[in-house]
């Protein structure tokens, strides 16, 4: 056991599972790598790769193999000895062999999490009288997936679906109002980003963090947000402001960027965004949201620590030891948790936060 944590990070784990049952002894002996991809704006991803030649006879071996058929469901987990999690519920949707000249023939076996059922057909349809929590559940059930959704209680009269597949539609959707569709297992879930004032786990300069690469810059960053539509039957202008102080949290921080901007360059004016809104509540929360969107781009970074299975994108992690200004909260987007037999178990993560 040592200092950086409450779990033994000397002797990292993982278990792969395929049709349910964990991969067969021979298998495993060959395994090169596995690449977990987790990403809130995206479809998850793993690969794991294997070296695919008998050294006994020099034929290949694998590839042809019913394990790694297309469609075959697949399960991973990554830790250590007494802490593991399941970072991917996936199934494979490709093979990748590999025959270079100066060396062993190796297989890639890639997969997506299920919100890849979503992108099969692009299509065009109207929802009426719906919310957008309707539409998500609706076009979860038709994937074969259980619906997890918040209410977003504003009801849209008319929502039309042109041309888009329906992850294309969905995170489309999403991004309006800052929401997050995220694939668990067999569930679909739909939510608000969940950007807060408190963090699932905490990453130290030099002890679990080995690399951090923040990036601040005002540009992009205005005081106030402007959304504009039109009502045809009233044949009125809707019109939503929301700017500084309408940030939901500044993640510990002391300035949002829109308030720093605000204060250094004085006024900045507005960003005006032009959109098909059908009444004001919807117009107000879409103005809330985008701004808060806005104001999470003022820091961007990246980072690298020891293999941490709870780091998921998603969540709030705290970061320490960087000095006043870049320490503190950060919301994660997206993270790579890898495991080799040359490098062991490590993760990087992409993250942001709206406020020093």
């Amino acid at each position: 056991m040592n200092a950086r944590s409450d779990f033994d990070t000397l002797a990292p784990e993982f278990a792969l599972k395929i049709n349910g049952a964990a991969l067969p002894t021979a298998a495993a002996a060959d395994l090169i790598s596995i690449v977990v991809l987790d990403d809130v704006d995206a479809m998850g991803m793993f690969t794991f790769s294997l070296t695919c030649v008998n050294t006994e006879d020099m034929k290949v071996k694998w590839i042809d193999d019913d394990l790694f058929r297309e469609g075959n469901p697949v399960e991973i987990e990554m830790g250590y000895r007494d802490n593991r999690r399941i970072l991917f519920s996936g199934e494979i949707t490709g093979l990748e062999p590999t025959f270079p000249e100066g060396g062993p023939p190796t297989l890639t076996v890639r997969g997506y999490d299920r919100r890849h059922r979503l992108m099969r057909e692009r299509k065009t349809r109207s929802y009426t009288n719906v919310k957008d929590s309707d539409i998500a559940a609706q076009l979860a059930g038709g994937a074969g997936l259980r619906p997890e959704v918040e209410d977003t209680k504003v009801v849209l009269p008319y929502v039309l679906q042109h041309n888009q597949t329906d992850l294309e539609f969905l995170l489309n959707r999403a991004a309006r109002i800052d929401h997050e569709v995220v694939v668990d297992g067999h569930a679909l879930i739909y939510r608000p980003r969940k950007v807060k004032d408190s963090e699932t786990l905490t990453l130290r300069r030099e002890i679990e963090l080995l690399e951090f690469r923040p990036r601040m810059t005002t540009m992009g960053q205005v005081q106030t947000l402007v959304v504009r539509g039109w009502n045809p039957k009233s044949k009125e202008e809707i019109v939503s402001h929301a700017g500084v102080g309408d940030e939901p949290t500044l993640m510990k921080g002391k300035s949002s960027g829109p308030a720093s901007v605000q204060r250094i360059f004085g006024s900045t004016g507005s960003t005006v965004v032009r959109m098909p809104v059908q009444s004001q509540e919807e117009a107000d929360l879409v103005a809330k949201q985008r701004f808060a969107q806005m104001a999470l781009g003022y820091i961007h970074a990246d980072g690298v620590c020891i293999g941490e299975p709870h780091l998921r994108a998603g969540i709030v992690v705290k970061i320490e030891g960087l000095g006043e200004r870049f320490s503190g909260l950060y919301y994660v987007s997206a993270t790579e948790q890898s495991f080799s037999i040359a490098t062991g178990y490590r993760t990087r993560f992409a993250a942001r936060r709206n406020a020093t």
